[in-house]
């Protein structure tokens, strides 16, 4: 039985879809589609690991695509390539199709086959949890239904739109609010924090750096991050290093801000059920010193914490 895990790239140009069957056909299993109808069929009778697609195509963007496999194939891992930079398919590659990373073309080789790598172990890991976990989120779809035992940090400098914050969620979780990045740090380092809230900039410092910190520190933890003003760039750092699972724009819609929210704390549940994760957490929990100090000394590079 061929146990390679399983590659889809989706391109309406067949000479890209050619040479990146050729990249990664020896470690692999490739299967291209010149589109999104075509990626479609293959989907039905193939079990992909990882789906990367173009977005600008004929008929179906990358985007809608990839929104169609989340929603059929949540265990698929899904990428974006492309040779723009579309505001508006950048925000929809995070809130609709939770694309894992975006890519611009042309790639870079080295970069592209450690992305890859990485979707591909992602997926692995993604389908044994799965399994675990599947029935507790049957009939659970809309609203958050957790225990008031889930935490949630918003970062929000402004008084007013902190308080809104903490008022739109106190009932769903246990909710922590920072007006400042040592505020937020504490909190992160004491509490055992399931999903943040925040804006682009705190304390007038980009916040990705701190995001992919945290990411790496604990995987389990989900992002929702807001701003006023958002930039391709900007979204597209946030998306492959700060590892945000969703994007909002203010001002913010309450309605659709919560269902984002819920959305990232069910995420962040899953990912609760991989134990790679839980082992890490549990390290924290005992009072593991060595695991405690790294944790404070990695955060605290950001901030002054004591």
């Amino acid at each position: 039985m061929n146990d390679k895990p399983v590659l889809l790239f989706v391109d309406d140009e067949e000479r890209i879809v050619r040479l990146l069957k050729i990249m990664f056909r020896g470690q692999y299993e490739v299967y291209t589609a010149l589109s999104a109808r075509e990626a479609l069929d293959i989907m039905e009778t193939v079990s992909v690991d990882v789906i990367a697609s173009d977005q600008r195509m004929p008929e179906t963007t990358g985007i809608q695509l990839l929104a169609q496999v989340r929603e059929r194939w949540p265990a698929t891992v899904r990428l974006l390539l492309t040779g723009y930079s579309d505001l508006v398919a950048i925000i929809g590659a995070v809130n609709e199709g939770e694309v894992f990373r975006f890519l611009n073309k042309p790639w870079n080789q080295s970069e592209l086959r450690a992305v890859v790598a990485e979707a591909v172990e992602t997926a692995r890991s993604a389908r044994a949890t799965r399994q675990v976990i599947e029935p507790v989120w049957q009939g659970n779809t809309e609203g958050s239904q957790f225990s008031i035992a889930s935490q949630l940090l918003a970062i929000e400098g402004c008084d007013a739109d902190r308080q809104e914050l903490v008022e739109m969620f106190t009932y769903d979780y246990r909710i922590h609010s920072a007006s400042s990045l040592k505020e937020a740090i504490q909190v992160l380092i004491q509490e055992q924090v399931g999903v943040i809230v925040t804006n682009a900039e705190v304390d007038g410092m980009d916040i990705t750096d701190l995001l992919a910190e945290v990411a790496r520190i604990d995987p389990a933890i989900t992002v929702v991050v807001m701003t006023a003003s958002p930039q391709s760039d900007t979204i597209i750092k946030l998306i492959n290093s700060g590892r945000i699972y969703r994007f909002a724009i203010k001002p913010l819609s309450p309605n659709l801000f919560r269902l984002a929210v819920n959305a990232a704390m069910r995420e962040h549940h899953r990912r609760l059920a991989d134990p790679r994760v839980v082992r890490r957490r549990m390290q924290r929990e005992g009072g593991n010193d060595e695991i405690y100090s790294s944790f404070v000394e990695s955060l605290g590079r950001f901030t002054e914490v004591h």
